[in-house]
């Protein structure tokens, strides 16, 4: 019984087009067989008429009571079979590759920034928090007197550099020291540019715990430009 209320329900609506269809077709039959009936002068030819509209009356009848008995049948069915009627259920791409899941993406993007952080801090040697330069930043133009920002907070720190060097030598000429840990704060020293030759210059931090152990520096590279 189950088997073939669910049948019904699958082609419910192709059910009705058929009875729609089939009543269609027989009001056609209908009216030329009212139209017969009306017009005919012999007995005979009135008989026929009458019986083909019989015929159109009984199949339009019939073909309404069937529609109308599968609608019930499948009301009645969704009630006390409340799963006979099918949910379409998206077809699987056995080819198509599974998407990860959103964890998975955010550990793969966190790892990735982590990876990126290491690469810079193995480059330059700066460390986010710890030791770095926050003002100017690398590819920074600068010119005149500079203000410098930045972060030295080593543990047990005991005294750190700033100084500057350019890209064609290899002397380094220092700004200023201190031995107070600073967090995105202004150095005491300020870097005068007016007296150098335009071109690319690397500024680094360098600092020193209490034992005297250095730390790599941290190293980044600006452009200076003519006075203003």
């Amino acid at each position: 019984m189950e088997e073939l209320l669910r049948f019904i329900t699958d082609y419910e609506i192709s059910i009705y087009v058929i009875c729609g269809l089939m009543i269609v077709i027989n009001l056609k039959g209908l009216f030329e067989a009212i139209t017969a009936t009306r017009s005919s002068t012999f007995r005979i030819e009135k008989e026929v008429a009458q019986k083909k509209l019989r015929n159109s009356i009984t199949i339009i009848s019939l073909f309404a009571l069937f529609g109308l008995a599968i609608f019930v049948l499948v009301s009645v069915a969704s009630v006390r079979y409340p799963g006979i009627a099918r949910i379409a259920t998206p077809t699987i791409n056995v080819l198509a590759t599974p998407s990860p899941p959103e964890s998975a993406i955010i550990a793969d993007e966190t790892r990735q920034i982590e990876m990126r952080t290491q690469t810079a801090i193995a480059l330059t040697g700066c460390i986010p928090g710890q030791l770095e330069w926050i003002e100017p930043a690398a590819g920074d133009e600068v010119s005149g007197i500079v203000e410098l920002r930045g972060t030295v907070n080593v543990p047990n720190l005991g005294f750190y550099k700033y100084e500057y060097r350019s890209l064609a030598d290899e002397l380094w000429t220092p700004i200023s020291l201190g031995n107070k840990p600073v967090v995105e704060g202004l150095f005491d020293g300020r870097w005068n540019t007016e007296q150098l030759p335009p071109g690319n210059y690397a500024l680094r931090l360098v600092a020193s715990d209490n034992q005297n152990n250095l730390l790599k520096p941290c190293e980044i590279v600006v452009k200076v430009l003519p006075p203003k």
